[in-house]
């Protein structure tokens, strides 16, 4: 069996650890991956419990999607098999600028498959013609069309690519501050009988892996991805039931400040209002046990493990 080398971009974050943890819960993982998990910094405290975690399993690799050259210099030409890209907002560099040189460089170095986490904008096929006023969903649409159109443009035959579209993550309502700001905004943005829809990081974490692990059943699709769709009513009975009290708020005109004073998220919640996610849940339920909030409450979630 030829072992695959996978290059995982965000070990340490929310997605890319998602991805990272359910490559290596594979069957036979051991012998069919040798994943390398980038770090800015091998020496942190983060990449060492990633490294104690997984117990051997994972080679880290230091470098910054700033520089993308070295990140690959590190690796013999042709080496890595498949990438894992997850971008970041609010860095020191764009979105596109994390993405759109990696690419680059992981072509140049002769990666075959490039995974590309997105953001759903309507469904899957809506998505492509639907940027959005939202700047990081615009920022993510132009990578993804940068992605496509590169591939196009080399025959479909030096690399292939999967675009992942997650929806609203179900780990914004984890204990502390974020969950309570998040109902706020969820309560003052969304009419009463408006749904939204939510994803686990965990089930971001399993398609990234199974587009990893097997590039050609997965080449050329753009899957948008979420595990439930619900008006904040329903979410807040489904909270109630399994934690046993009400979902978390803080004060409705705090909610309404950020809002208004991030446009960023005050164009995001309008978007929730009036287009909203598109994923198609019961098509992905055939595809892999997707969470929905209660089995994520239940069995991910940290409300449960404090």
């Amino acid at each position: 069996m030829t072992v695959q080398k996978i290059l995982i971009v965000g070990a340490t974050g929310q997605q890319g650890g998602a991805a990272l943890k359910a490559l290596l819960e594979l069957p036979d993982s051991a012998s069919r991956f040798h994943v390398l998990a980038l770090s800015r910094d091998v020496e942190s405290e983060r990449a060492k419990r990633l490294m104690s975690a997984h117990n051997g399993a994972v080679s880290l690799v230091e470098g910054d999607v700033a520089n993308p050259k070295a990140i690959f210099a590190s690796q013999p030409a042709g080496s890595i098999d498949s990438i894992f890209i997850v971008t970041t907002l609010g860095g020191k560099i764009s979105e596109e600028q994390q993405a759109i040189p990696l690419i680059d460089e992981a072509v140049a170095h002769g990666v075959k498959h490039i995974v590309f986490t997105s953001v759903d904008r309507g469904g899957d096929a809506k998505s492509w013609d639907n940027p959005t006023k939202v700047k990081h969903f615009l920022a993510k649409h132009k990578v993804e069309i940068y992605l496509r159109d590169k591939a196009a443009k080399e025959g479909g035959n030096k690399f292939t690519w999967t675009i992942l579209r997650p929806v609203a993550f179900m780990d914004n309502l984890n204990p502390g501050f974020l969950c309570s700001l998040f109902t706020s905004m969820w309560d003052t943005a969304l009419s009463p009988d408006t749904k939204l829809q939510l994803v686990s990081t965990r089930d971001i974490g399993v398609f990234a892996a199974k587009a990893l692990s097997n590039p050609s059943r997965w080449a050329g699709k753009a899957v948008s991805l979420a595990g439930d769709e619900l008006t904040l009513a329903e979410a807040r009975e489904v909270f109630q039931k399994v934690v046993g009290k009400p979902l978390p708020q803080t004060w409705s005109l705090l909610g309404r400040g950020v809002l208004w004073g991030m446009k960023e998220m005050g164009d995001m919640f309008a978007f929730f209002e009036k287009e909203g996610y598109g994923a198609d849940i019961e098509a992905l339920k055939k595809e892999a046990p997707v969470q929905n909030l209660e089995s994520w409450l239940r069995n991910d979630s940290k409300w449960l493990k404090q």
